[in-house]
């Protein structure tokens, strides 16, 4: 991950800036949330977005992903 993308956290653990603003929005987001929006960095994205809502790709969501849809006034995924 690049050290520009990032924000330490502790000495071996780091976190994506942008992701401790409010509201948060991680600087590798491109676009607006609720239209199109895409993970730039997504081949290389990290373990915590590779497990959040990982069968979303085929229409089925998790909790998590429910909530967040939620956030952005989207239904959440099967509904």
């Amino acid at each position: 991950m690049p050290v520009a993308l990032t924000v330490p956290v502790t000495a071996t653990l780091v976190r994506m800036r942008g992701t401790d603003e409010g509201p948060p929005r991680c600087i590798a987001l491109a676009g607006k949330v609720g239209q199109q929006a895409s993970c730039t960095i997504y081949e290389n994205r990290p373990g915590p977005c590779r497990d959040f809502a990982p069968f979303a790709a085929l229409g089925i969501g998790d909790e998590g992903c429910a909530r967040a849809r939620r956030r952005h006034g989207l239904t959440p995924l099967g509904e």
